[in-house]
């Protein structure tokens, strides 16, 4: 496997849950960071625990914060070579009845901020090395659970969007690797966020144990530690105790 170290990496989503357990296990792996999400104190205190990192406020519902977090974390480190995405909304808006904010809000973040993003991160990928795109998707990008409908087009979104972008980048020449991580549920808030609509938190939703962040992170490194001639494009990861 190879090493990550004096690689410079933006993680998305880092505020907290799985990117925050992301940014931490690249940090432990030598690599310079730009910690990017909506909550700057809670950036800013994940930063000050690392040796190399930088935290840079974005809103991904916003493209001109999305182009700026980048830039930033390019010229910052002085190059760029990873850039994972995990800023992402989940509710259980419903298409009989949703409520047409909660849809357009998931849009913006997992399918329009995520594109734009992967789009700004190879403009500063070396052109002969290229660089790597990790996308956290979901298992409901691979299925439709009840009530997550629009979630999950959001999310089966995200799996064509990798896919074409892989395509895309071969047909150029380009030797970017794309990848994306799939898990099922996993103990982070943004479970109780999606659960909420039916008046139930994650601990009375799911009574099995669920994924933990670390475990993603340990996927991920897995991902991008592989070796050059090695395209990991989808990893599926579930807790034992989950069916679907």
């Amino acid at each position: 496997m190879k090493s990550l170290d004096g690689k410079a990496a933006i993680v998305t989503g880092a505020s907290s849950g799985i990117g925050r357990a992301i940014a931490r296990a690249l940090g432990d792996a030598g690599v310079s960071l730009t910690l990017t999400a909506r909550r700057a104190d809670r950036l800013e205190a994940i930063a000050g625990e690392m040796e190399s990192a930088q935290a840079v406020q974005a809103d991904f519902r916003d493209e001109e914060q999305i182009r700026a977090a980048i830039k930033s974390a390019a010229h910052h480190w002085g190059r760029l070579d990873i850039l994972i995405n995990s800023a992402g909304l989940a509710k259980q808006a419903k298409l009989t009845d949703g409520d047409s904010e909660d849809w357009r809000e998931m849009l913006d973040v997992n399918v329009l901020g995520l594109a734009i993003a992967n789009r700004e991160a190879l403009r500063y990928f070396d052109p002969q090395a290229g660089g790597q795109i990790v996308n956290i998707c979901s298992m409901s990008g691979h299925r439709v659970p009840g009530k997550g409908g629009f979630y999950a087009a959001t999310k089966f979104a995200v799996r064509a969007m990798s896919e074409g972008l892989r395509q895309e980048l071969r047909a150029a020449g380009n030797s970017t690797r794309v990848s994306q991580v799939s898990p099922g549920f996993v103990d982070t808030e943004l479970l109780d966020i999606y659960f909420q609509t039916s008046g139930a938190d994650r601990y009375s939703a799911v009574d099995y144990e669920m994924l933990k962040p670390d475990d993603i992170a340990r996927t991920v490194l897995h991902v991008l530690t592989a070796p050059d001639h090695v395209d990991v494009t989808d990893v599926l990861v579930r807790p034992r105790a989950q069916v679907t």
